[in-house]
């Protein structure tokens, strides 16, 4: 036997009749969807995958709700160097406001972009691409309503 409960092994949470560590671990969802860092992804099924596993006490040190964070796949290289073409990230979907130049999982209509965002004094929204080689693209204040901002990345992994 390894000790393991399969309550751990299917949900990720440890049974509460037993003394808490610093090893407790939170099981994240790594959903079946392209964050496009390019010109956009259509969002068609957000299917679970599978989970990666983090250690609940280092979400919560970063001030991360485990329950409210979800992985992407990054699809394309409009963020380069910053994120790249296969990388993953974690996603806080809990956001309430935009850090100016923080990384946005956006959905503008069906695409879902991965920008990072720069509010203008004007109030519109300077997408950003890390990438040189695409350009920005403004959104206009009184258009902000069609940008629904999923979540903010923050953290990513590659493989080497």
């Amino acid at each position: 036997m390894t000790g393991t409960s399969v309550e751990w092994l299917v949900t990720g949470n440890r049974r509460s009749d037993g003394p808490s560590t610093e090893a407790d671990l939170s099981l994240i969802q790594r959903l079946d969807v392209d964050a496009s860092a390019g010109l956009g992804a259509l969002v068609e099924d957000e299917r679970n995958l599978d989970f990666v596993a983090f250690q609940t006490r280092w979400l919560r040190r970063k001030g991360i709700n485990p329950s409210a964070v979800r992985i992407l796949n990054i699809r394309g290289d409009s963020m380069e160097p910053t994120l790249r073409d296969g990388d993953i990230a974690l996603v806080d979907t809990s956001i309430e406001d935009i850090i100016d130049n923080a990384i946005y999982v956006l959905l503008v209509g069906n695409r879902l972009l991965i920008k990072r965002i720069h509010i203008l004094i004007s109030g519109a929204l300077r997408l950003i691409s890390d990438n040189p080689v695409y350009p920005h693209e403004d959104i206009p204040a009184n258009e902000a309503e069609f940008v629904r901002v999923s979540g903010r990345v923050v953290w990513y992994g590659r493989s080497i």
